[in-house]
């Protein structure tokens, strides 16, 4: 296999496609397809599946083997023969099979995908479907002299409306810090930081004085339990909603979302979305349970998202911005205008949108960012 990569001069590869390993690539297949005809059979297995499988008559793969045979003998050099000259009867004697499992994979992952991904998005822009998980390589019938055939099948997830989810008469618990909470933390303090038999040096942690560090616990302490408050009212409506709209959680989404949980959590981030992620029955079925519920949430925000048309204000989106200058010590106006040229302020839109969603939820408002600061 290895004889035609050295008559180009290039190193060995590996395609995806085709019943052989193939040891070469040239700059012809950097094209991203080859225009081929094709016919296309669309089948719906049930409300969440669908397949689309490719036919191109053998015909017409005949034609695109001699242009790859074309293209190839251009650059071919072998003994006896100048460089282009080698007969195509012994050029194809040679490599005809190496050609041809070359030339699969480009339909294949040209021209048959990028028609895939056509009909898909007609499918997302006209009846709204959402891609639950992408779609895995397909069923490939490649036999030289025979029709090629390719099947994809995808798992869709059909628009959601949601229901009754105004006045569920959910809101955040107030809370307190006493006195004990302060001391106790403020105790754990002086362990961590002042050394058997010293006094706490409170300038090293951010501090003026005993008084000025017990304010600092206070708010800490208490923004924390303002956060589980109101974590807990959320999941408390989410709770009721679920109920009121139940609605299917797709397997491959849930495969997906585990497979991509485990990449993320990886210690090689390289290729992140290509590399490949084993996970056993053991691992996806406990991780289903927080999967399931998280894709529900999700999709319930995002539906009253739509529902309610939000969108944040320039002020939400600005108060956003300070409180990343703020952690980062930098200038408001100087972060604003990076986050703007490099696309963040979008993704801040985005997540603030999911954020309106919730505080709707729970009868919370977004802080407004002072005019003054904008």
């Amino acid at each position: 296999m290895a004889e035609l990569a050295d008559a180009l001069g290039l190193e060995p590869s590996t395609a995806r496609y085709g019943s052989s390993t193939l040891p070469f690539r040239i700059a012809f297949y950097q094209e991203r397809t080859l225009a081929i005809n094709c016919q296309t059979n669309i089948s719906k297995t049930d409300e969440n599946h669908r397949s689309v499988e490719f036919t191109v008559s053998f015909s017409e793969m005949g034609k695109l083997f001699e242009k790859s045979i074309g293209e190839f003998r251009k650059q071919v050099s072998m003994k006896g023969f100048r460089p282009g000259q080698v007969p195509k009867q012994l050029f194809v004697s040679r490599f005809g099979d190496e050609v041809y499992h070359e030339t699969v994979d480009k339909v294949v992952n040209g021209d048959l995908r990028e028609e895939f991904e056509k009909i898909v998005e007609t499918w997302k822009t006209e009846e709204k479907l959402e891609i639950a998980a992408p779609a895995e390589h397909g069923e490939l019938h490649s036999q030289r002299g025979e029709d090629l055939t390719y099947k994809l099948s995808i798992a869709l997830n059909k628009p959601l409306v949601v229901q009754d989810y105004k006045d569920l008469g959910v809101k955040v618990s107030p809370v307190v810090v006493s006195e004990e909470e302060i001391n106790d933390v403020l105790q754990d303090v002086r362990k961590r930081f002042a050394k058997e038999g010293e006094e706490l040096d409170y300038s090293a942690i951010g501090a003026k004085d005993e008084e000025d560090l017990k304010t600092k616990i206070s708010d800490d302490v208490l923004a924390d339990k303002q956060r589980g408050a109101r974590m807990n009212a959320l999941k408390e409506a989410l709770d009721k909603i679920i109920e009121k709209n139940p609605f299917p959680v797709l397997e491959e989404q849930i495969k997906y979302t585990a497979e991509r949980s485990m990449r993320q959590h990886s210690h090689n981030h390289e290729h992140e979305e290509e590399e490949h992620v084993h996970i056993s029955k053991e691992q996806l079925d406990t991780m289903r349970p927080d999967i399931i519920r998280a894709i529900q949430e999700e999709r319930i925000l995002r539906a009253i998202m739509e529902q309610e048309s939000l969108k944040p204000t320039q002020g939400q989106v600005d108060a956003r911005i300070q409180k990343i200058a703020d952690s980062m010590g930098m200038d408001f106006a100087m972060v604003k205008d990076t986050m703007r040229k490099n696309g963040q302020i979008n993704k801040i839109r985005e997540n603030l949108k999911i954020e309106l969603a919730q505080c709707m939820l729970i009868g919370e408002s977004l802080p407004e960012k002072a005019q003054e600061n904008a």
